[in-house]
């Protein structure tokens, strides 16, 4: 790989002596330094007289002899501890060196000697050309001139003895070594002047990596890496343990190569030939203090050129330490290369252009994220200008995440770049970072290109959601794309939107219907809320049916499975339920018990809405919708009743089955089949409340005689009735106070959709008497009687606690008299029944009323009587009829005959003679009774008045006890004896001790007297009992005037 680009990203500055700023430094100028290291913050340079100096940051020299007759060839300062190896001549050897930096030796001046190792060889002694050592001091490997590798084995630091081994030997001399630590032994490198190898430590191997060597101090290790790099003339190779790897070719001689962070550091050598260059030994090869040498700087993770700088007077050494690379020329000055900061080359980079060479370099500079976009920004920018589309947005997509996306988008809003634009937007949204605004934009270019593949491929993908799904229904509803609309809200499960399209937008009913029925109850609920007026219009009995399972709680049971339909078919034609609107009365659930059993149609014109009762819808087939429990609770029907404003027919049929599904045994207690019954000429029929069975109304005009015993069991079967309705949720079972309610409201909106009669179009009144118009009203006649009909079994459901003023006021408005009359007889209204007949004026119904309610109430007799004589022409027809009530009144004795007075001489049509007989034979009855209660007063004054007088007669005299005889044993009386006031005398020994103050024979009936006495005045404290007696009485007043006979009344108290 060749490096065409060049850069100066290091300034050279000339490091002075501290002592004198005018001069080099003096350590430099001392030294002639023969090799060098640095690390762990100093430099270390040898000299060749076998001085090692150590130089700290302030350039202070401090030295130590390391070898006593000999130079030092190579030195190593460890990363990790503050150890220094060198390698020099002592004694006609080469010796290795271990010194402990930070421990000083106490015998002599420098560090402390931890270790010395002789390098064994046979035969002539050979110079160290190559050197290296792990940093854990297990093994060093030392290459020799004569091509041998000797590698040394042990703890180097703790052992006293080590092994050595040749592991190499060639005639070839070795030019540079290096170790590749692994986790279990070490792997060297071995470059010699024609070959590379590498010998595995571990299983005692070597392998050729390359039959190309390279000169001496041209190959060094990279530690970052661990490669080994060699510099040829032609370019520098990296060797890994499987061959030989990237090459930067760079043309030239180089003398020395090495490592600074990621850069590469070449020296170039003078103007010489190669071949000198090439020789062993060219450090010693005589160079002119003129001769100029080059400095070369390769960054190989970006592959160009740092730095170049030329030195006229060579270079001796090349130093990293401190954060920069000193370089020492041969006559002792010293020059500083620091790298510019990144910002810096960033700018440089920048202005030439060089947009990837800038984003890798902040890559290996570890920039964050944000810097890198602005930088990959910039670089889309440049394109951009330069017309570059493609790879503006190339750059730009790289940005997302980073970049706000309006940027972007703003620069390729231009038609003849939307499809540069939606690449774009595509790739945002599978970054999940697009917005509403994004994906309608997105949708939209799909749009403009009228590009269906890759919509198909955006919207109907198996991939994870990458977009706004609401957003992109909307746009493909805009745009016309009904069908990927609905494809999206079905996948996804938008069920208001998937219905929306449906309905709104395609006009597909059934579609949509069908997929409710796959709904959950509640999204089923929530749907059919908004959408059910609309699809009632359209498809009136297949909505209805869905209703009503979903108020039965029986949705979920009756769902089947079939596939889909698929979009895009025909709506079928939407159906017009005018025709049947009011012709389902006949589907009536209550008819045959609850059983949903219906009577036969009226006519082929009458025909109800056909609601199938078991409907077959699709239910999702991919797992979406997950079947539900058998049992749920139902919404409310009140919910819904509104959706069926103009179909009174659906919203009876819809009313009808939930109430047969929701409460069966509600619908065959307590109503009336229409076989069972009877429909009058008025196509009315009523049932009474006492279960069917009309009571023998005791005391009726004409009847077999009185019994106010059986009035009164009558009365309580009619409360039994009334109260049929709050306990019939007992005997059907446990009823939540919901269910009650909910059975309730659903009675009472099915009494007002009964009792309303459906308007007469303005032609059914045009073509009077023609057949079809007859035919029509017979119909609707007939409909009338079936919705009176239901309505009476509906007013006898004793399990339903409706309304009953509420439905007193639909009867009143309906003008439905049965009804009417019905309920005044369950709320005991029996004055506002009469009341109804004498509107009517029909005298039978008030004959009647009266012969059935008189004995209960009282008061009907004087309102019966004023309706008589209210008119001649009435009082002339109902003359027969007046004077059986009278009769009646008569031996009942219902009312005073000044009462019956009054009530007739209301008006003048009334005459005396009428009631002339009445009148005589109450005086006369009147009388007698008069003379009886005069007689039996006088006796109880005289028997008052003969207790008074025995009374007093105790309190005044002495009481004469002549009695001879014991009036317990009947022996003759003789003492002691007993006598009591009450003239009985005992003998003494006949009583017992507990009548000593009571004569036996008057206890017992002192004893009763007493006790009612104690209950009085109990009594008198009960006023529930009194009130009681009073409501089961038919004479209040005889039981107020026993209580004060009894003198109850003198033992109550006043209470506030």
């Amino acid at each position: 790989m060749a490096l065409q680009r060049q850069f100066d990203f290091f300034d050279k500055v000339e490091v002075k002596d501290p002592e004198n700023p005018t001069k080099p430094p003096e350590v430099f100028q001392s030294i002639e330094s023969n090799v060098a290291t640095s690390g762990r913050g100093h430099m270390v340079v040898a000299d060749r007289f076998g001085l090692v100096h150590i130089i700290d940051k302030g350039l202070r020299d401090e030295s130590f002899l390391a070898y006593d007759s000999g130079r030092v060839s190579h030195m190593k300062q460890l990363k990790q501890r503050n150890i220094l190896v060198t390698v020099g001549e002592e004694d006609a050897a080469q010796v290795i060196k271990i010194w402990d930096l930070d421990k000083p030796d106490r015998n002599m001046s420098g560090p402390m000697l931890q270790r010395s190792i002789r390098v064994n060889q046979t035969g002539n002694i050979f110079p160290v050309s190559a050197f290296a050592v792990l940093e854990n001091l297990s093994q060093i490997a030392v290459g020799l001139a004569n091509g041998t590798v000797v590698l040394i084995n042990g703890d180097l630091m703790r052992e006293r003895t080590t092994s050595q081994k040749i592991v190499h030997q060639n005639d070839e001399p070795i030019t540079g070594l290096g170790f590749k630590e692994q986790q279990r032994g070490a792997l060297l490198y071995i470059a010699t002047t024609s070959k590379v190898l590498l010998y595995n430590t571990v299983i005692k191997n070597i392998q050729t990596l390359d039959d190309h060597g390279g000169g001496l101090g041209c190959a060094v290790m990279n530690e970052s890496t661990q490669e080994l790099a060699i510099a040829r003339d032609e370019a520098i190779f990296f060797y890994g343990p499987d061959g030989r790897g990237p090459a930067y070719a760079y043309d030239g001689p180089k003398t020395f190569i090495s490592f600074y962070k990621s850069y590469l550091v070449l020296v170039s050598p003078p103007n010489i030939s190669i071949s000198a260059s090439r020789t062993f030994g060219i450090n010693s090869v005589a160079v002119s203090a003129n001769d100029t040498t080059r400095l070369t700087i390769i960054d190989t993770a970006n592959k160009f050129t740092a730095y170049q700088a030329t030195f006229s007077q060579g270079i001796r050494s090349v130093i990293c330490e401190w954060g920069s690379i000193y370089v020492v020329e041969n006559g002792g000055r010293v020059y500083r290369l620091d790298e510019l900061d990144t910002s810096v080359k960033l700018d440089v980079l920048f202005k030439k252009n060089m947009y990837l060479l800038a984003i890798n370099l902040a890559h290996n500079q570890k920039y964050d994220n944000a810097s890198i976009s602005e930088i990959i920004k910039k670089y889309g920018d440049h394109l951009y200008n330069k017309g570059d589309y493609d790879g503006a947005m190339a750059q730009y997509v790289r940005t997302i995440g980073r970049l706000e996306p309006s940027y972007v988008i703003r620069k390729f809003l231009d038609a003849q770049r939307i499809y540069n634009l939606t690449s774009y937007l595509q790739e945002l949204h599978s970054s999940g970072l697009a917005n509403k605004d994004h994906t309608t934009l997105l949708l939209n270019c799909y749009t403009k290109l009228k590009d269906v593949k890759r919509l198909d491929e955006f919207l109907k993908t198996d991939r994870d959601l990458k977009f706004d799904i609401h957003t992109a229904i909307q746009v493909c509803r805009q745009a016309g794309y009904y069908e990927h609309a609905a494809y999206l809200a079905d996948k996804f499960d938008v069920h208001e939107l998937y219905l929306s399209v449906q309905i709104d937008d395609v006009k597909q009913y059934d579609h949509a219907l069908a997929y409710m029925r796959r709904l959950g109850t509640m999204d089923a609920d929530k749907n059919l809320q908004k959408y059910g007026k609309v699809l009632l219009t359209h498809l009136p009995e297949k909505t209805t049916q869905l209703l009503v399972d979903l108020c039965s709680g029986t949705l979920a049971r009756t769902s089947a499975t079939s596939p889909t339909p698929a979009p895009g078919r025909d709506s079928p034609a939407p159906h017009n339920p005018a025709n049947g609107q009011h012709a389902a009365f006949n589907m009536l659930p209550f008819a045959m018990g609850g059983t949903g059993g219906a009577t036969p149609p009226v006519s082929s014109a009458a025909a109800s809405p056909s609601v199938p009762s078991h409907s077959t819808f699709p239910s999702k087939g991919r797992g979406g919708y997950p079947h539900e429990p058998a049992k749920y609770a139902p919404p409310s029907p009140r919910t819904f009743m509104s959706l069926f404003v103009d179909l009174p027919s659906y919203l009876i049929i819809f009313l009808e089955k939930v109430s047969a599904n929701r409460w069966p045994t509600s619908m065959g207690a307590g109503t009336l089949s229409p076989q069972s019954t009877a429909v009058s000429s008025a196509g009315t029929s009523l049932k009474s409340p006492t279960n069917g069975v009309a009571p023998t109304r005791p005391g009726s005009i004409g009847g077999p005689g009185n019994n106010p015993y059986s009035q009164k069991k009558t009365l309580a079967s009619l409360d039994y009735s009334d109260k049929a309705s709050t306990s019939g949720s007992n005997r059907l079972g446990a009823l939540s106070e919901q269910d009650v309610e909910e059975r309730s409201a659903i009675w009472n909106t099915l009494l007002e959709l009964y009792l309303a009669d459906s308007p007469m179009n303005p032609s059914d009144q045009s073509g009077k008497g023609s057949t079809m118009q007859v035919a029509e009203m017979n119909r609707k006649m007939k409909e009338r009687n079936i919705k009176k009909e239901k309505c009476l079994k509906l007013l006898n459901a004793t399990e339903v606690q409706y309304d009953t003023n509420h439905a007193l006021v639909l009867c009143h408005m309906a003008g439905f008299d049965e009804g009417i009359v019905f309920l005044y007889e369950r709320m005991k209204m029996y004055t506002d029944i009469l009341r109804l007949w004498i509107e009517r004026d029909n005298t039978a119904k008030v004959i009647e009323c009266l012969d059935k309610y008189g004995p209960l109430e009282p008061s009907l007799y004087p309102l019966t009587l004023s309706y008589f004589s209210s008119s001649p022409g009435r009082l002339t027809s109902a003359t027969r009829d007046l004077l059986k009530v009278l009769d009646h009144i008569d031996q009942q004795d219902l009312l005073p005959p000044l009462q019956v007075v009054q009530a007739l001489s209301q008006t003048s049509v009334a005459t005396i003679g009428m009631i002339k007989n009445y009148i005589g034979r109450r005086i006369e009855v009147e009388r007698k009774e008069r003379l009886e209660d005069q007689k039996q007063i006088q006796s109880y004054r005289q028997e008052s008045e003969r207790k008074r007088r025995e009374i007093e007669e105790l309190k005044t005299s002495a009481r004469v006890f002549q009695a001879t005889k014991c009036s317990a044993c009947g022996g003759s009386l003789d003492l002691p004896a007993v006598h009591f006031l009450c003239k009985h005398s005992y003998h003494q020994r006949c009583l017992s001790d507990a009548a000593d103050r009571e004569c036996p024979k008057c206890m017992v009936e002192q004893r009763t007297v007493a006790d009612i006495r104690r209950m009085q005045e109990a009594n008198a404290e009960k006023h529930d009992l009194l009130r009681a007696e009073l409501e089961d009485a038919d004479d209040g007043f005889e039981v107020i005037a026993k209580y004060f006979g009894n003198n109850t009344m003198a033992f109550a108290r006043l209470i506030d």
